[in-house]
């Protein structure tokens, strides 16, 4: 079962840095397969993936991408989703993606194709997605707060 462990190191404890930043791992984003075959075969160029960090999130339901970086990816909504956030309820529309948790040098760690997924302001805090309960679902997550460290395994 592939695993990628991460352990969080600064200036002061690890744990704490944990703590402050949350269980952030390597993540790519990019166009569904299809469209990417379509793009193909009509001879027009397929954007580039995007990299960036990727926030576990256990409260989430699903997952979410930031609403800057889809549009770089140039795909359109499929719909729209009620959300309850702590800053109250809204609406957000839904992007077809692929996500892959990537451990650099390697396979990716899970490539999943995502048929919907909500886009929210996440670029203020430096994520290109909150990996959410429809991804987790798959893993097994250890969270080790006393060493700093967060290991997921799929």
């Amino acid at each position: 079962m592939p695993t990628l462990s991460v352990r969080f190191q600064a200036q002061i404890p690890s744990g704490l840095v944990l703590a402050k930043e949350g269980p952030k791992v390597p993540v790519e984003l990019r166009i569904p397969k299809e469209l990417e075959g379509l793009l193909q075969q009509e001879n027009k160029p397929i954007p580039a993936p995007l990299t960036g960090l990727g926030l576990i999130d256990t409260g989430a339901s699903a997952t979410m991408i930031d609403q800057d970086a889809v549009s770089l990816l140039c795909v359109s909504p499929v719909g729209m989703v009620n959300l309850i956030t702590p800053a109250g309820p809204s609406q957000s529309p839904l992007y077809p993606v692929r996500l892959a948790i990537v451990v650099p040098g390697n396979p990716p760690l899970i490539a999943a194709s995502l048929a919907s997924a909500a886009a929210g302001p996440l670029k203020a805090q430096g994520l290109l997605c909150l990996i959410g309960r429809d991804i987790l679902q798959r893993a097994i997550l250890v969270y080790n707060g006393t060493d700093g460290s967060v290991s997921i395994a799929f």
